[in-house]
């Protein structure tokens, strides 16, 4: 044979146990293990709890949605122009205009500037090394495991290992252990995403605050020296606005525009936590499934034994032997590209926190956490005064409408204070007076009517926003209802899958079934405890994510995640 043989109970045990995981008081299933005669359940049985999902926002836009890739019915609490889940695709709602000053009229008996102002836009601004991966113990943290059967290959009871903690007992988190809410953290000060963003919320407040002059006195100096005139010209100027509704409309903006700075920082705080929790959710499955088919491996391994040694003694066939060597070599490639996922969602992660993962940073705890549900009522109240999302395409269309406000304003005649002072050959004059000037400018027209056409556009996507907003909402909780639910079944899917184990191998044993139906049944053990890591995972990204849509500040949205799913 090409395997090794190894101590079959243990080993057998160890590929059907797992980390014990549970929710509330849900027994885990990798805390099930299989006795002599019957199935060994955990006490007591209860419901299992689950979580939310994030999308990418765009650069400005009031709204982004993302989402994990491979999750379904995972949706981020972006407001998506496509897809869902997860983690990011762009908004509809479009930027506000840039700030837009016109110019008081100096004396008229000096030369003028352009009527209709100038207009000034401000526009927005435009590898590591892998992370070692975490090496997987040969067996799932579990319980007490003991042998399968009583075969000739039954080893004695595997060294218990620490269970879950007792009721109530808080978990100390350990100085510098990294989990959701430190990693989203250190995110803040590392992610260069983030940084632009916070860079994109300064330019947008500066802008605001330019409003104000709109309202604010206005010098200028020119120097003529012009032979034909005989001699230089000194000319000093000083304007103060007393009366423009284009000016007061440009100065009403400053609210909002501040509002909308913040708003779309905002936007890209729930982004981060998204990009976080996406991380952090590929290592948890990357991690147990690892460990998984370590103990599959295990598994296999034992059995190829029993089939050498019964064939060895005329009792099996080289049939069996040669199945399992499938089966086998199949788990050891798995294990290679489970350890390049584990190495790619760990360098996802250090690329946001700016720091290496430790290994075993993110393992699921012996007992999940409550889901705290509230009605769909309630969070879409919150989500209706706190979304960022919605509160950026609100200020969008608060500016586009002073905006086209200050557009009809250019239209009518601007009273201003003017104050001139000229000197040439040793002459001087001054002026002190009221200015007045009145615009005659044909395209003015043709800007009011765009203007207006830009506000209704604003209105409708503000509409679609929300709509979308309150229809991703209702989705979320739906799917965190139900997952919770679905969760609790998954376990005593598991627990079935590790009888049908044990059966298939006492009958084995009394010649009714093959090698080949046991090594199935291991394999099928495999695949519904990987179902249930994944199942655990997707349930807390719908969880955070709406907490996210709801408003909810993104570190207080990832530490309720992690109390479920981390249990910290």
């Amino acid at each position: 044979m090409p395997f090794a043989s190894a101590p079959a109970g243990a080993v057998l045990a160890a590929a059907l146990t797992m980390n014990p995981v549970a929710a509330g008081s849900l027994p885990h299933p990798l805390a099930l293990s299989l006795s002599k005669g019957r199935s060994c359940f955990c006490e007591g049985e209860g419901r299992c709890f689950d979580k939310l999902s994030t999308n990418g926002s765009g650069a400005t836009a009031p709204g982004a949605n993302a989402s994990g890739p491979g999750q379904s019915g995972i949706s981020a609490p972006g407001i998506p122009t496509s897809g869902a889940a997860g983690q990011g695709t762009g908004t509809i709602t479009s930027a506000p205009p840039p700030v837009t000053i016109q110019q008081i009229p100096s004396s008229p008996a000096l030369p003028q500037p352009a009527l209709g102002g100038r207009v000034e836009s401000f526009p927005l601004p435009p590898a590591t090394p892998p992370i070692q991966a975490p090496v997987a113990p040969a067996a799932p943290l579990a319980g007490p495991q003991r042998p399968l059967g009583d075969t000739p290959e039954a080893a004695g009871p595997a060294a218990p290992v620490q269970g879950p903690p007792a009721p109530g007992a808080a978990r100390v988190r350990q100085p510098g252990a990294l989990d959701l809410v430190s990693a989203y953290d250190l995110g803040r000060d590392n992610d260069p995403t983030y940084q632009a963003a916070i860079a994109e919320r300064d330019v947008n407040r500066e802008t605001a605050g330019q409003t104000i002059t709109a309202y604010l006195p206005q010098a200028s100096y020119s120097y003529n020296n012009i032979p034909t005139e005989g001699g230089a010209r000194h000319v000093a100027t000083v304007t103060q606005p007393i009366l423009s509704i284009s000016g007061l409309a440009t100065l009403k903006q400053r609210g909002p525009r501040r509002a909308y700075a913040d708003a779309t920082l905002e936007v890209r705080a729930q982004d981060l936590a998204t990009r976080t929790m996406t991380a952090v959710a590929d290592i948890i499955k990357a991690t147990e499934a690892i460990a998984l088919n370590d103990a599959r491996i295990t598994a296999f391994r034992t059995q190829s034994a029993r089939a050498d040694r019964l064939y060895q003694s005329g009792q099996g066939t080289v049939t069996d032997a040669r199945d399992i060597a499938v089966r086998y070599e199949q788990a050891l490639a798995n294990r290679i590209l489970l350890q390049s996922d584990l190495i790619a969602a760990s360098t996802r992660l250090k690329s946001i926190t700016g720091q290496p993962v430790p290994e075993r940073a993110f393992r699921l705890p012996d007992q999940f956490g409550a889901v705290r549900l509230e009605a769909a009522e309630a969070y879409l109240g919150r989500q209706e005064a706190a979304n960022p999302q919605i509160e950026a395409a609100r200020q969008t269309e608060r500016i586009n409408r002073l905006e086209a406000r200050r557009i009809r304003g250019s239209i009518f005649p601007v009273v201003g204070a003017s104050a001139t002072y000229t000197r040439r050959n040793e002459l001087s004059d001054s002026y002190v007076g009221i200015s007045v000037s009145a615009p005659l400018n044909a395209a003015s027209l043709f800007q009011v009517g765009a203007a207006n056409a830009t506000v209704r556009r604003s209105f409708e996507e503000r509409r679609l926003v929300e709509e979308r907003a309150r229809t991703e909402l209702e989705r979320l909780h739906a799917l965190v209802d139900g997952g919770r639910q679905a969760l609790a079944i998954n376990a005593k899917a598991i627990a079935a899958a590790e009888l049908s184990v044990e059966a298939n191998s006492r009958s084995y044993e009394g010649g009714v079934r093959t090698n080949v139906d046991v090594v199935n049944a291991i394999q099928t053990v495999f695949e519904v405890k990987n179902a249930y890591v994944q199942a655990a995972t997707t349930l807390a990204t719908n969880y955070l994510n709406l907490q996210l849509l709801a408003g909810v500040d993104p570190e207080d949205a990832l530490a309720t995640t992690q109390a479920f799913l981390l249990a910290r």
